[in-house]
């Protein structure tokens, strides 16, 4: 049986992403190397490591954006870039906040890919829209510009026009970044109902104690895997330091092991 994604048929039987043996190199130097990874429909995978451990390139090489020095990746069995199944919500500062737009108008632009870039939307299409701000709990905020959103809300708002588009896998890169503590357990809460509704999420996050509250399984960076699986498994004292080298402190505490970093590390090229 298949299925139709706009931009791709697929397999309804594929699993929403599989990796293989992913490498990118950029400017002259490897970014990713030996990366496999297989997550089924509602999935949901954290990706963490020190910053310039290939993250981001991890994520947009999944969004079909960098194209790899080698290995494959399929989204629902097809390669990536022709999926509006697929949404990419990249970090927040990448993001005009000064535009002048509304919160709906941001939530919108999910439907351009399904109705097709000349055509006008339509009732059904803010029907879609506000379904979405209300899935996200934004429906109060609809006309409110970005400017005014908080970090949550903005977070809220790319998520609801992931919904809007209909995707059904979400990348999201460091969608933490710059939120307070409640803020931050309200966007896991969201994904963590997300996934239990079949969408498949690949988070790049820094809050290895949030991944162990909040994550089925892990993959642990720093250009080449160092451990993948859950959380208890792949934060191992042993795995921790072989990622983050002297960036990371390990303490004993009642609780157990926690994790200090340092934020010394240089910035992953883009």
């Amino acid at each position: 049986m298949s299925a139709r994604c706009p931009g791709a048929i697929h397999s309804a039987e594929a699993p929403a992403l599989e990796v293989r043996d992913l490498a990118v190199v950029r400017n002259g130097r490897p970014a990713l190397e030996g990366v496999s990874f297989v997550l089924e429909k509602g999935g949901n995978l954290a990706v963490v490591g020190p910053n310039g451990a290939g993250k981001t390139t991890l994520l947009s090489a999944l969004a079909g954006l960098i194209r790899p020095s080698a290995g494959t990746i399929r989204v629902f069995g097809q390669p990536p870039g022709r999926h509006l199944c697929l949404a990419y919500l990249p970090q927040r500062p990448a993001v005009e906040w000064n535009f002048p737009a509304t919160v709906l108008d941001v939530v919108l632009m999910g439907r351009v890919g399904q109705v097709g870039l000349l055509r006008r939307l339509g009732p059904a299409d803010r029907a879609k829209a506000q379904e979405a701000l209300e899935r996200v709990g934004l429906a109060s905020l609809a006309r409110r510009p970005i400017r005014e959103l908080s970090g949550g809300e903005q977070q809220r708002m790319f998520l609801a026009r992931a919904l809007a588009q209909e995707a059904s896998v979400l990348l999201l890169d460091e969608p933490l970044t710059g939120l307070d503590a409640p803020a931050q357990e309200g966007i896991l809460v969201l994904l963590g109902e997300l996934t239990g509704e079949g969408l498949t999420v690949v988070v790049a996050l820094h809050e290895l104690d949030l991944v162990a509250r909040h994550f089925s399984q892990a993959l642990l960076l720093r250009t080449r895997p160092v451990a993948l699986g859950a959380p208890p498994e792949v934060f191992t004292p042993a795995a921790l330091r072989a990622a983050y080298g002297t960036a990371l402190h390990l303490l004993a505490a009642p609780e157990g092991t926690l994790a200090l970093g340092e934020a010394c590390c240089p910035k992953e090229p883009r």
